[in-house]
């Protein structure tokens, strides 16, 4: 019979209560809409000091009051060294030093590799990888040992899509990106992990080469047969920030209906 192993969870470092996070702050990229916004809601219900973001300041002000983070809201262009620098130093003024922190800024655009502009390539890259890349090594700097990263990856930054080249590529460094902070961060007790949703109701397949799409055929083809609400993909966050997951880092959270497990036969309808 295997004997039990105490393990030693002393030291100076972050600790939350169950899923609670009374008094965290809580820093959430992207909060004006969507996944983001959900999670900062999410975050809040479970009694961390949210720190909301967004390039969007009409949208991300509005999710800041909802939420009781009105005079807490700042404006962050993810792509900006200067802007994370702007943030930090906000929350240390306040005396909150960085806890958790969930990037979930970003964008999406469909056409294929020969349509794909460099422009709107590095567009990709620069607003799904290098944003998170400096959410990460501001965490790196910045957070308090025990705390927790998420990053928003992408379920088609794991299986191929037509016409998802430039955002696939960015949502698979992404998870790559996701894989060595967790390694880089463990002797801090820092998890870091990446959630990868499939297709969620948001606003993100609103712009550009969506309007096409027949997404009654697609979510035909999802196991569970349906779209998740944002706030469905803000759970599993607030899971993994918790205490509830304190030995998971560095994975990737799919949650997307069954789709990576396989797709159903779409069945003709009379």
């Amino acid at each position: 019979m295997m004997s039990e192993v105490a393990v030693d969870r002393s030291g100076p470092e972050l600790r939350f209560e169950n899923e609670r996070l009374d008094g965290v702050a809580a820093l959430v990229t992207g909060a004006a809409q969507g996944i983001g916004a959900a999670t900062a809601h999410a975050l809040a219900e479970r009694g961390a000091v949210v720190y909301p973001t967004d390039i969007d300041e009409e949208l991300g002000r509005t999710t800041a009051a909802r939420i009781g983070a009105g005079d807490r809201f700042m404006r962050l262009d993810v792509r900006s060294e200067r802007g994370w620098d702007e943030v930090t130093e906000r929350m240390a003024a306040d005396g909150n030093r960085m806890g958790v922190l969930v990037n979930s800024a970003g964008a999406a655009m469909k056409a294929t590799l020969q349509e794909t502009s460099l422009a709107d390539f590095q567009r990709m890259l620069d607003l799904n990888l290098v944003g998170t890349f400096l959410g990460v090594r501001a965490a790196g700097r910045h957070m308090v040992d025990g705390g927790a990263v998420v990053n928003i990856a992408s379920l088609r930054g794991m299986l191929a899509t037509d016409g998802l080249g430039a955002y696939g590529a960015s949502k698979s460094g992404v998870r790559a990106l996701t894989k060595v902070a967790a390694i880089e961060l463990a002797a801090r007790r820092i998890r870091v992990n990446a959630v990868c949703p499939g297709s969620i109701m948001t606003g993100i397949t609103d712009g550009q080469g969506f309007s096409n799409d027949d997404y009654d055929a697609y979510v035909r083809s999802i196991p569970l047969q349906r779209r998740a609400a944002p706030d469905e993909v803000a759970d599993i966050i607030a899971f993994l920030v918790s205490d509830r997951s304190g030995y998971v880092t560095g994975i990737d959270m799919l949650v997307d209906g069954g789709t990576a497990a396989g797709v159903t036969t779409p069945k003709k309808t009379n």
